[in-house]
Formats: C-alpha cells, structure tokens, sequence
C-alpha cells in the first residue's frame, strides 16, 4: 500500500527520494536535450532574420545561443513542477519552429 502511513509508504523518505529522482531526471531531459534543441533553433531563427552578411548573422546567432540555453536551464530548474518545465521547453521549441527556425 503506497498511500497509508508507515514502511514504504507515501511518508516514507524512500519513497519521497524516489519521487523527487522522477522529478530530477525530467528537468535535466528538459534542461539538456530539451534545450539543446530551443537554442539550436533560436540560433537558426536569429540567422535568417538578422541583416548584414550571412558570416555576421551566424556568428552572432552561433553565440546568442548559449545565452537561451542557460536561460531555458535556469527556468527549468526554477519551475516547481518538472512536467510543467518540460511543457514550457516543448512549446518553447514549437514556437520558435513555427516562426522559422525550422525549414
């Protein structure tokens, strides 16, 4: 019985470790990969949509990625419900394909 009181239990401090472990692994796949992916397409984005020579555009694109990588790192981590950092990651990537970063 995982609900009641007692060994192995719902109170049971294995059993929070074991939940907060759950939590731990979905922000560092959100964290990780999850914003590996919204920096690779914000880097993208930033090169078709900024003026000047196509070198200029993707070095800069090149280096702000690593600014929304750690941003989308840092909001991960502060978000209280890890499912929600990673529905805020998912959506984040969605919008950022769908405003041309992805061809």
């Amino acid at each position: 019985m995982l609900l009641g009181p007692g060994p192995y239990g719902a109170g049971d401090p294995e059993v929070q470790v074991v939940i907060a472990m759950r939590g731990v692994g979905l922000r560092l796949l959100a964290a990780g990969p999850g914003g590996y992916l919204v920096a690779a397409l914000a880097a993208t984005l930033a090169v078709r949509l900024l003026p000047g020579p196509v070198v200029e555009a993707v070095l800069a694109g090149s280096m702000s990625s690593f600014l929304v990588w750690v941003a989308v790192v840092i909001r991960v981590f502060a978000v209280d419900n890890p499912r929600r950092a990673l529905a805020e990651v998912a959506v984040l990537a969605g919008l950022i394909a769908a405003a041309g970063g992805w061809r």
